[in-house]
């Protein structure tokens, strides 16, 4: 996918070398062995690197330095010294010398890395030139582009206005941006307002008149590459469905089908111990099955029954359509939720039997969440496409999982539609195999979307 900035690249560079040279020298100070150096090194930077990733570190639209995420970096560089403790305690001569080294590396990378990070802020958002962004129409689309514009200052974008064509219908009421009424050309209006970018929200001639050299996007490729979710109305389902029913690989499916298998089995495998437990204290605590079975819907609709930890009081809620009726199950002041299982949802340990439904073939690994059949009526009733999602299988996790908090009414169903379109505008195995791991990571750390 396109990107708008060097930032995440930058970034990415200066704390590869400062992992490295951080590690190099102090391992070097305590007199480590070459072999002892290089091992060190490779550890903190491969590992270092993928943590602070799955952080969201190189997230660039939502670049921020509040005590939050000081404290993810600092979380984040204590668990790429894991691997290296590990290994320290059992190979290194001192045991007082390796926690010494573990010590000071850690907090010297941190340092440097939250030093960089406040002068990379400040550059970013006092030093860093703007981008001026003119948008071609006054519609919908225009509006909403413009919305998610000004909601992300770290993009460092300003909208230096809109151009109404002859036959644009206007719905923009913005005062502070001004709205250029049917000009001859944009050659003049780019020159003498600086701009950097060209939307196109609405269709129009004057694109020909636009100068070499600005960079100019259609209005749907634009919020994909600043939201990570995809636009949805008429013309772009369309869009979608035909790509998706053009471009279907026999050979993608196969790989995909593998690895639900092989990820399943290890999962399955890795967690029994901690599902066993989980089971038997449910079962203590009021004598009916740790387990149950709910009506999902998946793929091209076709129902199926997903198998689940209960985490609750034997109880007969089924989600209402209604203003005031929550559509998902809240964690927060439920009281129906068995005390000790509040980690345990967060977690999403009591996911784990789903496992059982991605090895038959009704689930996968990666996709969009697979929803109760009352839920799935509702929404399907009030939002435009919504059966769109349903053209692949239904995931243990997925895109939407790892960046929205959970769901619980239309509107935010609305949004999370857009991150599973857009998953399935893009998905590949590498792409599912991070979102896997991205997950895991949140749910391991009880942060998981």
């Amino acid at each position: 996918m396109k990107s708008l900035s060097k930032s995440t690249f930058i970034m990415f560079c200066f704390d590869f070398i400062i992992l490295f040279l951080s590690t190099f020298l102090w391992s070097k100070f305590f007199n480590y062995s070459h072999k002892a150096v290089a091992l060190l090194c490779f550890m903190v930077i491969t590992i270092g690197l993928i943590v602070l990733f799955l952080k969201g570190n190189y997230k660039i639209r939502e670049f921020n330095i509040n005590l939050k995420a000081s404290y993810l970096l600092f979380e984040g560089i204590v668990m790429t010294h894991v691997p290296p403790a590990v290994y320290l305690m059992i190979f290194a001569a001192s045991f007082t010398s390796a926690l010494k080294f573990l010590a000071v590396n850690t907090v010297t990378i941190f340092l440097l890395l939250k030093t960089y990070r406040d002068i990379f802020h400040f550059y970013l958002f006092n030093i860093k030139k703007e981008k001026n962004i003119l948008i071609l129409g006054t519609d919908e689309r225009a509006r909403i582009i413009a919305e998610e514009i000004q909601n992300k200052a770290a993009l460092k974008m300003k909208i230096a206005g809109f151009v109404q064509g002859q036959f644009s219908e206007e719905v923009i009421n913005d005062s502070k941006v001004p709205i250029f009424t049917e000009p001859e050309n944009l050659r003049t209006l780019i020159k003498q307002n600086n701009i950097n970018v060209v939307v196109i929200a609405q269709p129009t001639e004057l694109i020909l008149t636009i100068p070499v050299g600005i960079k100019i996007y259609k209005m749907p490729e634009f919020y994909e590459m600043i939201t990570g979710k995809y636009y949805v109305d008429e013309k772009t389902i369309t869009e979608l469905f035909y790509q998706y029913a053009t471009h279907r690989s026999v050979i993608y499916d196969f790989c995909k089908r593998v690895y639900d298998i092989i990820a399943a089995i290890i999962i399955l495998t890795v967690t029994l111990p901690i599902t066993g437990y989980i089971a038997i204290r449910v079962k203590l605590t009021d004598g009916a099955s740790p387990f149950f079975t709910q009506t999902r819907v998946g793929k091209n609709g076709k129902t199926f029954e997903c198998y689940k930890l209960r985490t609750m009081y034997v109880n007969d809620y089924v989600p209402k359509d209604g203003e005031d009726v929550k559509y998902a199950e809240s964690i927060k002041g439920d009281d129906r939720i068995i005390p000790f299982c509040r980690f345990v949802r967060k977690a999403r340990f009591d996911e784990i039997p789903q496992m059982i439904n991605i090895l038959k073939g009704e689930m996968s690994i990666v996709g969009p969440r697979a929803e109760w059949k009352e839920e799935a009526e509702i929404f399907k009733k009030n939002i435009p496409y919504y059966s769109g999602r349903m053209w692949v299988k239904t995931g243990w996790t997925g895109w939407s999982h790892i960046n929205m908090d959970p769901v619980f009414t239309v509107d935010e169903e609305r949004e999370r539609l857009e991150y599973d379109l857009y998953y399935i505008k893009h998905r590949n195995i590498l792409w599912e195999i991070f979102i896997l791991v991205k997950a895991v990571f949140l749910a391991l750390g009880g942060r998981h979307k």
